[in-house]
């Protein structure tokens, strides 16, 4: 939000020195785009949507690993007739 709104001039804002970088879960600085290494005035609000998507996808193939794992035991559809206590039981 701070980087979205705020107003401070271009000279200001490059002043600032901000990298182009998200942190992950893991701590690690995420380069969000190998066009840029720096938010500018310009292209914060190129910033502000992909540190925004990153987040929620984050872990999309870890997901997709457990989840393929998963289908492996129990159907996918037949997933949402359990309770998290009947799937524990048949996956282990």
């Amino acid at each position: 939000m701070y980087i979205q709104d705020n107003e401070a001039t271009s000279e200001e804002f490059e002043a600032m020195s901000l990298p182009f970088t998200v942190p992950s879960a893991s701590g690690q600085d995420i380069q969000l785009s190998s066009k840029h290494t720096h938010i500018t005035l310009d292209n914060r609000a190129e910033y502000v949507r992909l540190a925004i998507n990153y987040r929620p996808h984050e872990f999309d193939e870890q997901v997709a690993a457990v989840r393929e794992g998963m289908a492996r035991v129990v159907p996918v559809p037949l997933l949402s007739l359990f309770t998290g206590y009947e799937l524990e039981t048949m996956v282990c």
